[in-house]
């Protein structure tokens, strides 16, 4: 695939501020590297065509997979295959949800592309009307609601984006691409002699990808390097290449597994509920599990267990542990349809915020987003919405940017690419990931106990209010609520509200901040019927 230069494609796909002057674009870098094939990576790459004249995602696999379809039936079901998916995306096979919010910045960004999924099979789902969920051991009242979305497989979701990227003319995709290190345009011995800027200012230019190739190993050039490459990303290992500090770290992990089996929807399948959501609560609810409807007729079933005790991969104990969680929702759908893979697990699952924001130094040209930048627990679903979240995020930082360089920009792109303040990005990022991260590991904290480290006295108060609002989740004001907010749509402060916050405070303080119904003993034994 060739590099398409500048005119090559419509000047329609540029923002109106992005204008042409003097036969030059005015704003626009001209190109940018996006390390990561997956959805990070293709949202940040849809932003950045508005502003380079040529975005290139750099994949590691060597081919996209084929979208998982389903199988013939096999007589033998601990001989059926896995359900398709790549290495660079080794929990793509598993349950994967678009938060609302992340299903708003889709329908902004490709218009078109919702009606395309549910035309291709992905079933529309209203989430409150049409989800059997339990959360904080009640069950969720059933109702219309603005929660309105679908439900499609990461295949077909990743699919459909990359052919729409495709068509934008100044993206283009390269497979087999290892990124093992980033070009840059100083020495590491010119950073070490160089006095630290208390400002933060940069020091080294990073210009491009450096990739192995088959046996070969290519430099790729850029104007800026976006990565996305997840949780696997080497970029502490690049930066302090260059000679800078590594980031510091939080990890949360409440030692969850999960495992995973598609299924074919039994015909005449009759139920009350397309989607099933069965959450833990800590301490006495280890397992929890979801049943994902999504094209093709097929069932996506993920058994979930927390502190070590994790569903097993094989049949009979994977149908044991169906069988014994709250709720007779999973094991009545799964004992009456026929299996079409076999069943996988997935074990890295830890939440993980690489600190990049606290940094004091950062190279001019790389920025990092998604799930190299902040992990989260798969179980919550954040993953492809705060990913979707973080490319709007850079494009307003970057259309502040050029704003702000107005027309000085005409000369400054003869003098080579601007000076992008990297570590600007990084902390408005921050500030973004506050949320989901307080949601995320809110409950998670407490399965991990000690390992996570002592709770500041602010985690503590908001893991103890939310238990609470859990406790009158089957109120539908406070369900509501509770599912805007962790749907990304609604601000934190929306829990805050008077009318659900004054009844939860009193409480709090009539039990001085102990858990709802807990005692002042040492622990609780779990119920019988959980696991």
């Amino acid at each position: 695939m060739r590099w398409h230069g500048p005119g090559s494609y419509p000047v329609e796909i540029i923002d109106r501020r992005h204008l042409l002057f003097g036969g030059r674009s005015v704003g626009l870098l001209r190109t940018a590297i996006v390390i990561g094939g997956g959805m990070a990576g293709l949202f940040a790459a849809n932003v950045l065509a508005d502003h380079c004249e040529q975005v290139t995602v750099l994949e590691r696999d060597e081919a996209w997979s084929p979208l998982s379809r389903p199988t013939d039936h096999t007589a033998n079901t601990n001989r059926l295959p896995q359900a398709a998916g790549r290495s660079g995306v080794p929990q793509s096979r598993h349950v994967h949800v678009l938060l609302l919010r992340g299903v708003q910045v889709l329908r902004k960004r490709f218009p078109g592309l919702e009606e395309a999924l549910l035309a291709r099979g992905a079933p529309p789902l209203n989430w409150l009307k049409e989800t059997a969920a339990l959360a904080g051991g009640s069950w969720l009242p059933r109702f219309d609601s603005n929660l309105l979305g679908f439900s499609v497989s990461r295949a077909l979701l990743e699919d459909q984006v990359r052919e729409r990227l495709r068509g934008r003319g100044n993206v283009q995709f390269r497979t087999g691409h290892r990124v093992v290190g980033l070009s840059s345009s100083r020495t590491r011995a010119s950073v070490n002699g160089r006095r630290e800027s208390k400002s933060g200012a940069n020091e080294v230019r990073v210009t491009g990808a450096v990739c192995t190739v088959e046996d070969e190993t290519v430099t790729l050039q850029a104007d800026l390097v976006v990565d996305a490459s997840g949780r696997s990303s080497r970029l502490p290992s690049w930066l302090e290449e260059l000679g800078y500090a590594v980031p510091q770290e939080s990890t949360v992990n409440g030692d969850v597994g999960y495992a995973t089996r598609w299924y074919r929807i039994p015909e005449n399948w009759q139920a009350d509920w397309k989607m099933v959501l069965l959450a833990t609560r800590f301490p006495d609810i280890k397992g929890g599990a979801v049943v994902q409807p999504v094209e093709g007729d097929r069932w996506v079933v993920t058994l979930v267990g927390y502190a070590g005790d994790h569903p097993p991969t094989d049949e009979a104990g994977f149908e044991d542990f169906a069988r014994r969680l709250i709720g007779p929702q999973v094991w009545e759908a799964i004992s009456a349809a026929e299996p079409i893979t076999g069943i996988g697990g997935y074990r890295r699952t830890e939440n993980r915020w690489r600190h990049y924001e606290k940094l004091k130094r950062w190279p001019q040209g790389v920025i990092a987003l998604g799930d190299s930048v902040c992990a989260f627990n798969p179980v919550y679903a954040q993953g492809m919405t705060v990913s979707a979240l973080s490319a709007e995020l850079l494009d307003d930082y970057l259309r502040n940017y050029f704003r702000r360089s107005g027309n000085s920009r005409k000369e400054g792109l003869q003098n080579g690419p601007p000076a992008l303040p990297g570590l600007a990005f990084q902390k408005k990022l921050a500030k973004m990931l506050q949320t989901p991260w307080q949601l995320a590991t809110s409950d998670d904290f407490r399965w991990a106990g000690r390992k996570a480290g002592d709770a500041s006295i602010a985690d503590r108060f908001m893991h103890r209010y939310i238990e609470h609002m859990l406790d009158r989740i089957h109120r539908p004001e406070v369900c509501l609520t509770f599912f805007n907010v962790a749907h990304l749509v609604s601000p934190p402060a929306s829990l805050f509200r008077p009318r659900i916050a004054l009844p939860i405070l009193r409480d709090m303080v009539k039990n001085r901040f102990l858990q709802p119904g807990a005692k002042a003993t040492k622990g609780q034994e779990p119920e019988a019927t959980s696991l």
